[in-house]
């Protein structure tokens, strides 16, 4: 892996969060932290096989509401791959590949516009899990959603495909710990993976967390068998 990629995109997301926080109508200062709010009344007390019960029920109660359009999108992909693999000959190995950088890229890119544009409203949020010190709160949530969208367009548009996919695998994880703690501690914590507000249940909070888990095993393969692509699926010399 090229370390330099590494260091420019975390120098990029560092330049970028800091202009969005000037410009922003709904900025935070760089040190301190929100107060950390009461947990919510009725949350209720889970252990983890009850958890991951609650998790899947949110997940199929979901595919349900959206039956149409998940199925929909996915005949839409592979009637395209199908296409693809007939008249460009490209392999099916790589069309995957294709498809698992721009679902993540563009996943990444949609989960961190709202809390790009409201860095008070997210710092709020990460002020809840009750998992960093105090000064750090709000210069991290300025960052972390600057530092999505990077790897969201790296992942998307550069030719790193290994150390965007890595980068992605590192951010799951850095949600995956934080999130599984909360619960863990019975904080009562909304995830707000993809909007300010977070959670609405218990069972929202433990699906964001096997959600991640999952996304793992794609983000794993991507990175140790990626490779140098231009437009997606073409390797670079």
């Amino acid at each position: 892996m090229k370390k330099p990629v590494f260091i420019g995109a975390f120098f990029f997301s560092i330049l970028l969060a800091a202009a969005n926080n000037l410009i922003s109508k709904h900025s935070v200062e760089w040190i301190g932290s929100p107060e950390v709010l009461e947990k919510p009344s009725g949350w209720p007390s889970m252990s983890i096989v009850q958890g991951i019960q609650a998790g899947l029920k949110v997940a199929w109660k979901g595919f349900r509401e959206h039956e149409v359009l998940i199925l929909g999108g996915l005949f839409a992909v592979i009637a395209v791959m199908y296409v693809l693999g007939r008249s460009r000959n490209i392999m099916l190995g790589v069309m995957i590949r294709t498809v698992f950088r721009t679902a993540l890229g563009l996943m990444f890119l949609s989960a961190a516009w709202p809390k790009f544009a409201s860095p008070k409203g997210f710092a709020i949020l990460v002020a809840q899990y009750q998992f960093l010190p105090h000064f750090l709160v709000n210069a991290f949530s300025v960052w972390l959603p600057a530092f999505e969208i990077t790897v969201g367009l790296g992942l998307i548009l550069t030719l790193w495909e290994k150390e965007f996919s890595a980068l992605v695998g590192v951010l799951l994880l850095m949600f995956i710990v934080a999130l599984g703690q909360a619960l863990v501690r019975d904080l009562g914590i909304a995830c707000g993976c993809f909007d300010i507000e977070g959670a609405q249940d218990a069972g929202d909070a433990w699906f964001s967390l096997i959600r991640d888990l999952v996304l793992l095993v794609p983000v794993a393969w991507l990175t140790l068998t990626g490779g140098r692509r231009y437009l997606l699926w073409r390797r670079a010399r």
